[in-house]
């Protein structure tokens, strides 16, 4: 009976191993993901830096929501785009946009980053203006789409500190 459990137990360990080229694929699913995931961010970034709408507002589904600090959250990529680009005539620059990854989680069809940021920005209209310096940290989660890739679906951030210029 004691070789008929010692057998068992060695047949159940080796049974358990797994095939190597599955965690590789697996991996590289992984990492598949993560890039596209930072390629967003970054491509975030460069566009606030650039003044680009369209390429911002590419990175976002149509359903999207956005929570700026101290506002009630902003539902869909075309309130947002009113948010951000209004048709006033107004102006904002972006100074100085940086940000830092501290965390990067991903649970099947989503994502979750978070960053430290500092922003610096300035707005223009009429013979209004005034500058920004805001330091703080933003939470995005991203969506797996049906064609695989990646959108921005919901975003928030909070100002640890932020001081008119």
């Amino acid at each position: 009976m004691k070789k008929l459990k010692l057998a068992l137990l060695f047949i159940s360990i080796i049974g358990c191993k797994q095939d190597p080229n599955t965690n590789k694929d697996a991996t590289d699913i992984l990492d598949k993901n993560e890039n596209a995931i930072l390629a967003i961010n970054m491509n975030y970034v460069a566009g606030w830096k650039n003044m680009n709408e369209e390429q911002i507002m590419s990175l976002f589904e149509d359903n999207a929501r956005i929570q700026p600090n101290s506002l009630k959250p902003i539902e869909g990529k075309e309130n947002i785009r009113s948010f951000w680009f209004p048709k006033d005539s107004s102006i904002t620059i972006i100074n100085t946009f940086k940000t830092e990854l501290l965390n990067l989680d991903i649970k099947d069809s989503l994502a979750i980053t978070t960053h430290t940021t500092l922003l610096d920005w300035t707005y223009k209209k009429d013979t209004i203006q005034f500058g920004m310096i805001q330091n703080g940290i933003n939470t995005t989660i991203y969506r797996k789409q049906e064609d695989s890739s990646w959108k921005i679906w919901r975003k928030m951030w909070t100002d640890i500190y932020s001081k008119r210029k």
